[in-house]
């Protein structure tokens, strides 16, 4: 993947289409009192979309760096192997800080992103919850990629409830969180339902990674509407 030539495209694809709200944000960063992370699910289920994913995330941090909006971009994942009773090591990668997010060098960490093992999703939504918490920033947004149902040891029977409760929570805490589902090449009803019973009326299935891109641009036009 040429990262350059990538990211030009990408951004275009956003800006095209509403040039005169970009570029007057671009010229008023001080209007843009946001900051955002988006959650990006590095489980071994991702073997398969996740270079088409990258496109999408580097069509993520490109437009809020050109409208200079601070960002993070972290993948999640759970040791498997390593995973027991007492003890479920999780992992985060960082590849974009929200002090490396508005350099102009900033960008080609994302293609780090590799899938891993396992994903807690509710876990991972509450420590990165957290740390937007600390920011100063008036509005903060959460977005999770992710590609199926939470899976990690002994998280099965729990896990949608534990991370519909990480959800409700981060919102209550002022946080808008949406989720992005990618789907296996169509959208199928149990995965709507697993959505609705996660994130409510705020998420969006997406039937392939090869079609995030096209479904995030209006979810990043939509966002960047509340903020003018």
């Amino acid at each position: 993947m040429n990262f350059g030539r990538l990211n030009k495209r990408l951004t275009r694809l956003l800006t095209d289409k509403n040039p005169r709200l970009f570029f007057k944000k671009a010229e008023s960063p001080q209007e843009l009192d946001a900051v955002f992370t988006l959650l990006v699910d590095c489980s071994a289920s991702m073997f398969d979309k996740m270079e088409e994913t990258q496109q999408a995330i580097v069509l993520f941090h490109e437009t809020l760096k050109a409208v200079r909006i601070p960002h993070s971009i972290v993948g999640f994942w759970e040791d498997a192997a390593d995973a027991k009773k007492d003890s479920q090591p999780n992992y985060f990668q960082e590849v974009i800080s929200f002090k490396s997010s508005l350099k102009n060098q900033s960008g080609p960490e994302i293609l780090q992103l590799e899938p891993q093992e396992d994903n807690r999703d509710g876990y991972s939504i509450r420590k990165k919850a957290g740390d937007l918490l600390r920011r100063k920033e008036k509005q903060k947004f959460l977005l999770v990629f992710s590609d199926g149902e939470p899976a990690a040891f002994d998280y099965e029977d729990h896990g949608i409830l534990d991370t519909y409760e990480a959800v409700a929570n981060t919102r209550k805490m002022g946080i808008e969180t949406l989720g992005m589902y990618i789907s296996n090449g169509k959208v199928t009803e149990e995965a709507q339902n697993l959505m609705k019973n996660i994130y409510g009326s705020h998420q969006v299935v997406v039937p392939s990674a090869a079609e995030l891109v096209s479904y995030l641009v209006p979810v990043l036009r939509k966002l960047l509407f509340k903020l003018s």
